[in-house]
């Protein structure tokens, strides 16, 4: 039915192929709070209450990205936790969580660590 419409009224769907475009633009933009991402190396969710902030700025930390074409088509960068221990120099990693946004249609995601 939708090919009929088509070869019908070009015009028509044009329109309406540029407002659904224009509408997931507008209404798609998330991100990822690392608090409600941050889990423990055995991969334990550390819950908000016990995340201490000072102690993790004390920390060393290093962190990855990549970023992707409609959130899963990989287009460069690495996010992988080896990357992110790389960066900064952690040998032992305590914690790991993530950060990034998602904006249509493109998305970036973080790997970030901390640890000795």
């Amino acid at each position: 039915m939708l090919w009929l419409l088509i070869l019908i009224n070009k015009p028509f769907f044009m329109k309406y192929i540029f407002t659904i475009i224009a509408l997931l633009a507008i209404s798609s933009c998330s991100h990822k709070d690392l608090a409600r991402t941050l889990r423990y190396s055995d991969n334990r969710p550390v819950g908000v209450d016990a995340i201490r902030f000072q102690d993790l700025q004390q920390m060393k930390n290093g962190e990855s990205c990549g970023y992707n074409l409609f959130y899963f088509i990989p287009m460069f960068g690495d996010s992988s936790i080896i990357r992110a221990a790389q960066a900064g120099e952690v040998n032992r990693i305590k914690y790991i969580g993530e950060t990034g946004f998602w904006t249509f249609p493109f998305s970036q995601t973080c790997t970030v660590v901390y640890g000795d």
